[in-house]
């Protein structure tokens, strides 16, 4: 298995510049992209937690919310989700146009606008139209 890429070792991987680029949001603390199947990080950028962490939780959450939407009839796709928490906010979504991956991102509650994280995040969605890759 390869290891799991620093966002800011590879900026030609539409995957890792994602990343790099979500790591540079106000108040980010850190965030990873993981194969939902296996919970395994494919690239991770930020302070703690780490990459296995944010990965291994990231598909547990993941997993529990697909297991509540099918069991209540709302669909099978990977939920869009923000949690807040003590001080800090979660945001869990898939990438768009990478099928099994999703981004597991902390973000500090002090120091970030969880709205405007969220929209922040969907506007990067667009390196992944970019013909570049």
């Amino acid at each position: 298995m390869p290891p799991v890429t620093d966002a800011a070792t590879n900026p030609n991987d539409p995957v890792s510049r994602y990343v790099h680029q979500i790591s540079e949001l106000t108040g980010m603390v850190s965030c990873c992209v993981f194969d939902v199947a296996t919970g395994r990080a494919v690239a991770h950028a930020g302070a703690s937690p780490g990459a296995d962490d944010l990965a291994r939780h990231g598909s547990e959450l993941l997993t529990a919310m697909i297991s509540t939407s099918r069991t209540l009839g709302l669909g099978h796709a990977i939920p869009d989700a923000a949690i807040t928490l003590g001080a800090h906010h979660l945001v869990l979504r898939a990438v768009p146009k990478q099928p099994g991956l999703a981004l597991h991102a902390v973000l500090d509650k002090m120091h970030a606008n969880l709205a405007l994280a969220r929209l922040q995040i969907m506007r990067l969605d667009a390196l992944f139209s970019e013909s570049t890759y």
